[in-house]
């Protein structure tokens, strides 16, 4: 909500610096106001486009999350499955860095704190070596138990790597500023024209300027899940370690 009150904020003061600038140059002049009405209309479009364009794009990354979140809570459980196919005692410190593992994916998704999220980030590495670890002693020498048993190991590793890259993946900061900026100009543009006739169209302007803010609101949020009111959350983890038990 912070980032959608300073939105807000940002386009009231572009619209009142328009105003301003506008009520400045209040004089008798057709061909100004034309090709004010034509920049405006121009600008509206742009903003238009380039709203379109960035929140596609963070709706898309954000279904991509949610996608890896299942295949990974699935190779979780596949992995845990397969480990009973081993004895002991490799099955059972296999089975315990498993749940383990999961339990750390639950609290990564739970919305932990960045402390939280590094140290649980750091811990993953020694996981996935005692997994792998575990599954290579046990299936030792044993070509089927080891096409068994690696495979969805293999998985889980490999797409923590691919979770991790989603997670920071975003909307190149060039082409925010630029989307920010257009929105600024054209609302700018909208309280210049205002100003060259001196009349302010509160009710119009708050209502243009609350559905910019909250569309960009929205892709800034699907596009950070970690930090807004959109969240990505462990609920296939949190089933996949209900059955572990």
């Amino acid at each position: 909500m912070l980032v959608a009150a300073a939105l807000i904020a940002g386009l009231m003061a572009a619209h009142e610096l328009g105003f301003r600038l506008g009520s400045s140059t209040r004089s008798a002049d057709q061909i100004l106001d034309r090709q004010v009405t034509l920049v405006r209309a121009s600008t509206a479009a742009l903003v238009a486009f380039l709203i379109g364009f960035t929140f596609s794009g963070a709706a898309s990354r954000f279904i991509d999350r949610l996608d890896i979140i299942v295949k990974e809570s699935n190779a979780v459980g596949t992995a845990y499955l397969r480990a009973d196919v081993i004895a002991e005692p490799y099955r059972s410190e296999l089975k315990d860095a498993i749940r383990e593992y999961t339990r750390d994916r639950i609290k990564l998704l739970g919305g932990a704190d960045h402390p939280q999220i590094d140290s649980l980030l750091a811990k993953v590495s020694g996981l996935h070596d005692r997994m792998w670890q575990s599954a290579i002693e046990a299936t030792r020498d044993n070509a089927p138990l080891m096409a068994v048993v690696l495979p969805p190991i293999n998985d889980v590793i490999d797409l923590h790597a691919t979770h991790l890259a989603m997670a920071r993946r975003h909307l190149p900061l060039p082409i925010l500023a630029a989307l920010l900026g257009t929105i600024a100009i054209g609302v700018g543009l909208l309280g210049f024209g205002n100003g060259r006739v001196n009349r302010r169209f509160s009710l119009l302007d708050s209502v243009y300027g609350v559905v910019l803010a909250i569309a960009l609101w929205m892709t800034i949020d699907l596009d950070h899940p970690g930090m807004g009111m959109l969240r990505v959350n462990g609920s296939s983890f949190e089933a996949a370690l209900a059955a572990m038990r």
